[in-house]
């Protein structure tokens, strides 16, 4: 049996106090103060194929307690908890029924988030849920003013912009590294996957990969809010988006339809205040490139990979007033014909030790986002921004996402 790397939490062996609530006008638990001094209960809704991410990097954030899982699959679930040595809750109920549990990692696919997000509201428990928040602007809406409401926390993945590279291209943009920011290019392609054998894909507790869901939703849907959620965090709310979407391959091995699958490919547009816009490719079809770029009066940022929460950071100055003639005009001359590696230099930041998954695309420390929230909750520093911004990216998305139907420039509704 695999050994788990937290405690084990057997039914009726675990002690803790209950979280404080009182009732709502609507019959919904309102959680008032959290019990939670150092550690948060945690358990995990879907034993899905991510879910076996979330708990490797756990190992990084060893406040978060997992009390246990549930899944509406019992075979999945039964695999996933005997996997982990953890409790397997009999239903949902149970689940949001325990003292215990203070938040909810709602890993589902995106089809039931919001029915799982809403239960677990209306039971009194935070909420962190995988993205998309939901698949429809309106039930969004409607999740965010319930965890208000009953003054509790939701927020949604992804999580990497509170990793190194992110952290580090933001703090080189704020100190005017690159002078003022005018464009952002943001590539999200993955490469043709549906060619690769992702049908036999499984996560360490054996769970497949999720092809119907993947190719169903498409990769503009499942993969726009990396950037979407660092471009927000560093220029602040989209104002407008004009994107374009089409589908490339009608058939990806699944045996569906072309009309069940979404778009492969998609290119947006997303204005800011202050000028700035930003390109976003999504795409299964040019090759694997998760590259960032921020390009100023003075310099570009690159970010090589925003799948890697440690990926490298490089700084190229492309100030113009370089003299054009004399020692000055030689070496721009010649620093045009040196390789990419010898004109820009490494943005440095610190080395911490934690662990990252091994067999996925990219280096995520998926429970960084959970950690954060709860950390939030026990500093008493939560604030309903983190909720408005999990709208506001999933309005930016949903908008490129269906951009096959409407391609035309369309200005968003939310903020935060």
């Amino acid at each position: 049996m695999h050994q788990p790397f937290l405690a084990a939490k057997a039914a009726g062996t675990t002690q803790c106090q209950p979280v404080t609530k009182e009732q709502g006008p609507d019959g919904s638990l309102h959680a008032v103060n959290s019990r939670i001094k150092h550690t948060t209960g945690i358990a995990l809704i879907g034993c899905g194929y991510v879910a076996d991410f979330y708990m490797s990097t756990l190992l990084n954030h060893r406040e978060l307690v997992v009390q246990g899982v549930f899944d509406r699959d019992p075979a999945r679930l039964l695999a996933f908890s005997q996997f982990h040595s953890l409790r397997a809750y009999d239903s949902l109920g149970a689940l949001l029924s325990d003292p215990c549990v203070d938040m909810v990692l709602n890993l589902t696919n995106p089809a039931s988030h919001y029915d799982v997000s809403l239960a677990s509201l209306k039971a009194g428990r935070h909420v962190y849920s995988e993205k998309p928040l939901t698949l429809d602007l309106a039930q969004a809406r409607h999740l965010v003013e319930v965890a208000e409401r009953h003054n509790l926390s939701l927020t949604a993945a992804p999580a990497t912009y509170l990793g190194e590279a992110a952290h580090a291209a933001a703090a080189a943009i704020a100190s005017g590294k690159i002078g003022k920011v005018r464009l952002v290019y943001a590539e999200l392609d993955d490469g043709m996957v549906f060619r690769k054998g992702c049908e036999a894909w499984r996560s360490a507790s054996g769970a497949a990969w999720p092809v119907d869901d993947e190719f169903a939703n498409g990769c503009t849907l499942e993969h726009a809010s990396y950037y979407v959620t660092w471009l927000c965090e560093m220029f602040g709310p989209v104002r407008s988006v004009t994107a374009f979407a089409s589908r490339q391959f009608d058939d990806k091995g699944t045996g569906k339809p072309a009309t069940d699958l979404a778009d492969d490919f998609s290119v947006s547009c997303l204005s800011f205040d202050d000028g700035v816009v930003a390109r976003i490719t999504c795409g299964l079809v040019a090759p694997r490139d998760r590259s960032f770029r921020i390009i100023g009066d003075d310099g570009v940022l690159t970010v090589a990979d925003g799948w890697d929460t440690r990926s490298q950071v490089f700084l190229e100055r492309t100030n113009q007033m370089v003299p054009t003639t004399g020692l000055g005009g030689f070496w721009q001359a010649v620093s045009r014909r040196l390789p990419l590696s010898l004109r820009r230099r490494s943005v440095r930041f610190g080395r911490p030790h934690y662990h990252v998954p091994l067999g996925h695309p990219g280096r995520l420390d998926y429970a960084r986002g959970p950690s954060a929230q709860a950390q939030a909750l026990r500093e008493g520093k939560w604030s309903s921004r983190h909720a408005k911004l999990a709208l506001h990216v999933t309005e930016v998305t949903l908008i490129m996402a269906g951009s096959r139907t409407q391609s035309m420039g369309q200005s968003t509704q939310t903020s935060f």
